[in-house]
């Protein structure tokens, strides 16, 4: 039994010590920083658009890594090794994740402001069809009363 803790001990020993996790080779074709951030802006939109209308990608047949390796010109094998090379490097990684959520965050606002700008217009078009529509009651009131008053012959 003592024997047996023994080898246990030094078998946990050896393998708590071991350094198993090594870094992803450098990919043979490595991105750029910009174009790993335009690689991940273009996935986070990609992925978004799949959630909200998946049919019309599909109607147009745009499949998120063909789209991708086509863009960026390299092979889905290049795709994931930069992915992970990336990943490896945890503050090259943050800064472009932090850089990417900030592009996310500008065209939300730019889309939130064209939506509101939108709202507004259906707004304004709303009261002019409404004042319009009261003019034109106003009117016809108007009129009604009118043949009403007229004599009878």
């Amino acid at each position: 039994m003592k024997k047996l803790c023994l080898f246990l001990g030094i078998l946990i020993a050896f393998t708590a010590c071991q350094d198993v996790e090594t870094s992803p080779p450098k990919p043979k074709k490595l991105l750029s920083e910009k174009q790993m951030q335009d690689l991940m802006y273009d996935m986070i939109l990609l992925d978004a658009a799949t959630g909200v209308n998946n049919p019309k990608l599909q109607e147009l047949d745009i499949e998120m890594y063909d789209f991708l390796t086509e863009k960026y010109n390299i092979d889905s094998t290049t795709l994931k090794q930069n992915i992970d090379y990336y990943n490896y490097e945890f503050q090259t990684n943050l800064d472009i994740y932090e850089s990417v959520k900030d592009s996310i965050e500008f065209l939300k606002q730019h889309y939130d402001s064209i939506q509101n700008l939108r709202d507004s217009l259906r707004k304004i078009e709303r009261q002019k069809m409404d004042s319009l529509k009261l003019k034109d009651s106003t009117a016809y009131k108007k009129q009604m009363k009118l043949q009403k008053l007229k004599p009878m012959k």
